[in-house]
């Protein structure tokens, strides 16, 4: 009889820690979803409170970073969304998270570490040319004749077969 009592017991122990985690990662995509209709109809105080709650977790992904930096950016928050945007560059987002560092920089109404985290986000291989063109956050530095560099890299960057003879000799 204490055998099967204490198998009960044991079985009832191993449930209740997953079923408190299974409770967790529910309310984890609760606030995940909410962050990111937040974030897409453009509630950037929502945003900025759903994925900051979201990036206290050891585990965040790149993602929460950057839309954390992007909110704060248009909250103009500038120094949070640049600590943002340096996290998410430590989480392995550092293309996209130069490039948002490059957006906070000019909107602080500081081109040389705009075109700077720019370049260095092009360095790493970003490769959106229409984004650069039309992005408002960066309108300021498209009279800078290195950002028209920058624009042109970044077409290598999407197209690299186009632009290399060796990848067009067969």
């Amino acid at each position: 009889m204490n055998f099967v009592r204490l198998s009960i017991a044991a079985a009832l122990l191993a449930v209740i820690p997953i079923s408190i985690w299974a409770a967790q990662q529910a309310a984890a995509n609760t606030v995940a979803a909410q962050a990111a209709s937040a974030y897409d109809s453009k509630d950037w105080a929502k945003s900025a409170e759903l994925y900051g709650e979201l990036s206290q977790s050891p585990e965040a992904p790149p993602r929460v970073w950057l839309r954390l930096g992007a909110s704060f950016r248009e909250l103009g928050k500038y120094p949070d969304a640049l600590a943002a945007f340096e996290k998410a560059n430590a989480a392995g987002a550092a293309l996209f998270g130069e490039y948002g560092e490059a957006a906070v920089y000019a909107a602080m109404k500081q081109p040389e570490k705009a075109l700077e985290h720019l370049e260095k986000a092009v360095q790493q291989g970003y490769a959106q040319p229409e984004v650069l063109s039309a992005d408002p956050n960066l309108a300021a530095l498209h009279s800078d004749p290195r950002f028209s560099k920058l624009v042109e890299q970044a077409k290598k960057n999407q197209r690299p077969c186009a632009y290399t003879a060796e990848n067009r000799q067969f």
